[in-house]
């Protein structure tokens, strides 16, 4: 039998924190804040290219269900739910959510509505702008739809 081979791990994160004279909890918020700063805008970007994908796929459904377009739905929602809170679009990416169970819903239970993707692709549009609007108005619409998911049995 071959003896085993042990390879000792350093944590250079770990190394850091423990070390004196490392960085402070602040200056790590203050970096890792810089760093969200830094991809800021390229993540804006890919938001607005999933929700343009979305709308474009669901448009393509209008006619009816097409089952490959709604799981490339489902996977461009899933990306807005991923990263939209990190940059201030939380309930955006709860709209997204909504979708995704939805569309969830609408695969376990073999049926399809228009109608039903089409009023959360209405709120995606809305809530991609938050400012725009007032809390109670954002609010008032994510509660709708998530009763819309949440009808689908």
């Amino acid at each position: 039998m071959k003896t085993a081979n042990f390879f000792k791990y350093e944590n250079r994160l770990a190394k850091t924190v423990v070390k004196k004279g490392g960085m402070s909890a602040e200056e790590a918020i203050a970096a890792a804040e810089a760093r969200v700063e830094q991809v800021r805008e390229p993540t804006l970007a890919d938001i607005d290219r999933a929700l343009h994908e979305i709308l474009t796929l669901g448009e393509a459904q209008r006619g009816g269900v097409a089952p490959d377009l709604l799981s490339r739905m489902y996977d461009e929602a899933n990306r807005i739910v991923a990263v939209g809170g990190v940059f201030g679009l939380g309930q955006l990416g709860e709209a997204a959510y909504s979708l995704c169970e939805l569309i969830h819903r609408f695969q376990s239970a073999g049926r399809f509505s228009w109608p039903m993707v089409e009023v959360h692709l209405d709120g995606l549009k809305l809530l991609r702008h938050p400012d725009e609007h007032a809390e109670a108005h954002r609010s008032q619409v994510l509660s709708g739809l998530r009763q819309v998911a949440a009808s689908v049995s």
